[in-house]
């Protein structure tokens, strides 16, 4: 509610600074970022991808895409709102809340777990399929930065 609150009084961009467990740091910025109400489910609105990290959104591949996100309400293990027929968190091998379409090709979410941690139950830890590597299933950081669009330092 309160990213909502946030993103609703101005036009906002998101940065997405992501780094893996050998040190490799990318970025993600997304020149409009807003979330919807509640009653929308706090649907995702994102567009404008540049950076190193790649589209975790999957903009560039269209609505039909089952990993494309924008316009996709935020889901949780008590609130599926995703447009699988099956629970992407529970199913898919995704541990966090996040906006999931037929599942995802990112979320951010998950648990903080190095590629030794994996097992059988644990899912996905930190993830953003584009980073690339071995390690875009387990990344050791990330943090998302939103600020006015019209911001000036």
């Amino acid at each position: 509610e309160n990213v909502y609150r946030l993103t609703n009084q101005n036009a906002y961009e998101l940065y997405i600074e992501l780094e893996d467990w050998t040190g490799v740091v990318k970025y993600a910025r997304y020149a409009t970022f807003s979330v919807g109400s509640s009653s929308t489910y706090f649907r995702l609105s994102v567009s404008g991808y540049s950076g190193t990290a790649g589209d975790g959104f999957f903009l560039s591949h269209g609505s039909s895409y089952g990993n494309y996100l924008n316009g996709h309400g935020f889901s949780a293990r008590n609130a599926d709102h995703d447009s699988s027929s099956t629970q992407c968190l529970c199913l898919g091998g995704y541990t966090g809340a996040w906006w999931y379409n037929y599942c995802a090709g990112s979320s951010l979410n998950g648990p903080y777990l190095r590629p030794s941690d994996r097992t059988s139950h644990s899912g996905n830890g930190v993830y953003w399929g584009p980073f690339g590597g071995s390690q875009s299933n387990y990344l050791k950081t990330s943090k998302m930065m939103v600020r006015p669009v019209d911001f000036q330092p």
